[in-house]
């Protein structure tokens, strides 16, 4: 074994979560969540705290049911039994962004974001205050001189730039994200990489914590501050590394060491799964 590798794997190791990681205040809860859809066992007893003021990223193959996970956690979907989903802080609320931005043809952006919050039997906002939040997130996210443009005006930047905003408008405290920018160009998911992160960190925002769904190693490494692998189906949560990135994150980071070791662990998980 060579020295660079012995350095590596040393790095990485040093960089597993702490067990103190337990003091830290969970927001919610996968606990023993086995699922299976008729014969076809998609879980299996995966276990993740998701806590407060964090990003987590989650890798693993395709079809083994990170999507599912999501839907466990914002409670679309039971686990099986003897499984438990727990939402620990008293002020959560999740939000969703899906890999497309499943945006009505026939409204505008604004009044796509504002849609949300004004339906449901128990509604929180007035009319005005719900237009009123869905000009905000817009400006949030960069939209202010496209509230009136529809859908078919808009780039796929753009048009996922608006379903972000349509989750925000409703103040989540935990973001849930299927692969979202999975789409899109190279050059426009690099910028709303950052946009993102500007995002999660702004006091303007009711962001807490951000679970995503990714396919991209880089991307996990470059956002999280923990990666979760996942394995084949029926998958189960094999491994948690914690990314030894500083914060706040910039462009020019993946030229760092500490990049550049975490993905090549990542990279020899993967083909191990």
């Amino acid at each position: 074994m060579t020295a660079v590798i012995k350095e590596q794997k040393n790095f990485i190791a040093e960089h597993r979560p702490l067990q103190e990681s337990k003091e830290r205040e969970v927001m919610l809860s996968l606990s023993d969540c086995s699922l299976s859809f008729g014969e076809v066992q998609v879980l299996n007893q995966v276990n993740l705290d998701v806590y407060r003021n964090e990003f987590i990223s989650i890798l693993g193959p395709s079809g083994c049911g990170k999507s599912t996970m999501l839907r466990l956690m914002l409670q679309l979907l039971g686990p099986d039994k003897g499984g438990q989903v727990t939402y620990t802080s008293s002020d959560l609320s999740l939000g969703m962004v899906f890999q497309k931005p499943v945006l009505m043809p026939w409204l505008t952006a604004v009044q796509n974001v504002t849609l949300p919050l004004e339906l449901g039997n128990k509604k929180k906002f007035t009319k005005q205050e719900a237009r009123e939040k869905a000009e905000s997130a817009l400006r949030l996210v960069g939209l202010q001189d496209f509230m009136n443009h529809f859908p078919h005006q808009l780039s796929g930047g753009m048009q996922q730039r608006a379903a972000i905003a349509r989750a925000l408008a409703a103040d989540p405290t935990v973001l849930l994200m299927d692969e979202p920018f999975g789409a899109l160009d190279e050059l426009t998911r690099e910028k709303l990489n950052f946009e993102l992160l500007r995002l999660w960190e702004s006091p303007e925002t009711s962001l807490s914590s951000i679970v995503m769904v990714t396919h991209s190693i880089q991307e996990s490494v470059l956002l999280s501050d923990r990666v979760v692998m996942m394995s084949p189906r029926p998958a189960g949560v094999t491994d948690v590394i914690q990314v030894p990135l500083p914060s706040p994150r910039e462009a020019g980071m993946e030229e760092l060491p500490e990049f550049h070791y975490t993905v090549k662990e990542l990279r020899k998980r993967v083909k191990h799964l």
